[in-house]
């Protein structure tokens, strides 16, 4: 027969045994947060597989993992290493990204490396940011007045056939036709801001944008290109550029503002 005093103290030896096993676990955790790799994560998991933060470090780990293959897929920048990311993160954060970036290498708008004398220039004076997108747009040519040229007939000039950048027939464009829009240079250059699944989608997409890129997107005239694909429609928001360096100028001030952009450039 087990006396009071005896049973009192088996019951403050298990719970000084579960004090230390909820210490040790917290102890565990705190180190995960420390190290924050992949790694440790995955040995809090191991050593405590029923705790109620188990779930939380297996998040972290798909976190990281993600992290870590994109950062892969951007260094490597070809078509199938965006698939192979896709394939391992389908709905991961940066899954709509690696989506477009997909659609600008079949649309054949592979970053490239421009001649060699582009590079020495670009080397001499690097303008990042809304710097290289102001240089850019001021280096664009201007757009021809109509009637500057009297000699010149005025259907020869509004003939869709003297617009290589201009847009399909059945393409949507969305910005007034009084508003003054960035010349499309000869090559159909352009940058593409987005692919989604419906034109209203799209649509909203550029409303927002305007509201936040005012300054990078001044001159822009939007415009909604359809297109089958195996998973259904899409619709591609782009906007003509009045030449490469204003497209990758515009891209790169909006990518260091975390937004997503791909130049458009010649087929």
């Amino acid at each position: 027969m087990i006396t009071f005093p005896a049973g009192r103290a088996a019951l403050l030896v298990a719970l000084a045994a579960l004090a230390g096993g909820c210490s040790r676990e917290q102890q565990d955790w705190r180190a995960a947060e420390g190290a924050d790799t992949g790694e440790a994560w995955q040995r809090f998991v191991e050593q405590h597989p029923e705790s109620e933060l188990a779930p939380q470090a297996r998040a972290r780990i798909a976190e990281i993992a993600e992290q870590r293959d994109w950062q892969h897929a951007t260094s490597v920048a070809t078509a199938q290493a965006y698939r192979e990311f896709l394939g391992a993160h389908s709905h991961g954060k940066w899954s709509e990204e690696a989506r477009i970036r997909i659609e600008a290498f079949s649309l054949g708008s592979a970053p490239r490396i421009g001649p060699p004398a582009m590079r020495s220039a670009s080397a001499a004076q690097p303008p990042p940011g809304v710097r290289a997108l102001q240089l850019a747009t001021a280096a664009a040519p201007a757009p021809v007045a109509h009637g500057a040229e009297p000699e010149t007939p005025a259907p020869m000039a509004a003939t869709p056939a003297d617009a290589p950048g201009a847009a399909p027939a059945d393409a949507k464009v969305l910005a007034s036709a009084t508003s003054v829009a960035a010349p499309a240079a000869p090559g159909g250059y352009g940058v593409q801001l987005g692919a989604f699944g419906s034109e209203a989608n799209a649509d909203r997409e550029w409303q927002r944008l305007q509201e936040r890129f005012g300054t990078e997107l001044r001159g822009l005239s939007p415009r909604i290109v359809a297109s089958s694909t195996n998973a259904g429609e899409l619709y591609r928001l782009q906007a003509p550029a009045g030449g490469e360096a204003q497209a990758r100028a515009i891209c790169e001030s909006l990518r260091q503002q975390a937004q997503p952009c791909v130049p458009v450039l010649p087929q």
